[in-house]
């Protein structure tokens, strides 16, 4: 949908469509390593750090505050310094770094309140229902939240339960995923108000 329409997209949802494309790509290069039995895990503090870049292009955008564009290089930056030394400094492919994934959730999180903070003090939008940004920060409200759940115990569950169980709670992640792009869908279907 996003290609479709992305000549008459606004600058920040070009973006999201960009972040669309960053998923599609990690996606399928997760999927083509584990099909030939390769660990994966590595894509992770790339796409974490790509995702950080864009979303803070998408409410940068957005907000349309000077000092959050000011400050949003310094953010995103400093995250994907932390996801590169992250990366240097523990280079075991095959690990799991719930820490990166708790900081990224608390990243997007920080960045969809600043935007609903905006909505409440501006109170210009007049119907949330055609607002896609609206629909883009539920979307990563909901997600980051179950997210930084699953994140913050799935060492401890792995360790200490059964491999089922864990496999259930990552089920739960794809189910919050769909939730995401969902949202996406709707944001980038919905005409914005001007």
């Amino acid at each position: 949908m996003g290609l479709v329409k992305y000549r008459r997209l606004p600058a920040n949802l070009r973006y999201l469509v960009a972040l669309l494309g960053l998923e599609v790509a990690t996606e399928v290069a997760g999927s083509v390593l584990l099909y030939y039995h390769q660990p994966n895990l590595f894509i992770i503090p790339i796409f974490a750090a790509g995702e950080i870049w864009l979303l803070a292009l998408v409410y940068d955008k957005s907000l349309n505050w000077p000092t959050f564009s000011q400050l949003r290089p310094w953010l995103a930056g400093g995250f994907v310094a932390y996801c590169a030394l992250d990366s240097w400094l523990v280079p075991e492919v095959a690990r799991f770094k719930p820490a990166l994934l708790v900081i990224e959730s608390l990243l997007v999180l920080g960045l969809v309140a600043l935007y609903f903070r905006k909505l409440l003090n501006e109170l210009r939008v007049t119907n949330l229902g055609l607002e896609p940004m609206f629909w883009v920060s539920v979307g990563l409200v909901i997600k980051h939240l179950g997210s930084l759940q699953i994140h913050l115990f799935s060492n401890f569950l792995l360790s200490h339960y059964s491999t089922q169980l864990n496999i259930n709670i990552w089920d739960i992640h794809a189910l919050l995923l769909a939730v995401l792009y969902s949202c996406y869908l709707v944001a980038l279907w919905i005409r914005p108000q001007n």
